[in-house]
């Protein structure tokens, strides 16, 4: 059987722990509350707010059309 690919959110997390030591640092340096990053990642990235959703794209240097 294959593996399925990995969600939005999967690999949304794979990429920020490539580039910071843990969750909570990145949210620092995105400014975005730890709270509301974890809850994009267990919940969907679809229902965060855009202004969200650009934070976390500067600070990891991507398109919001990446994710």
């Amino acid at each position: 059987m294959k593996d399925k690919p990995p969600t939005r959110e999967q690999a949304l997390r794979w990429r920020i722990l490539e580039q910071y030591v843990s969750l909570r640092q990145f949210a620092a340096a995105a400014d975005v509350p730890y709270s509301t990053l974890l809850t994009l990642l267990e919940r969907g990235v679809g229902g965060a707010a855009f202004d969200t959703v650009l934070r976390i794209c500067r600070t990891l240097s991507m398109d919001p059309f990446e994710i």
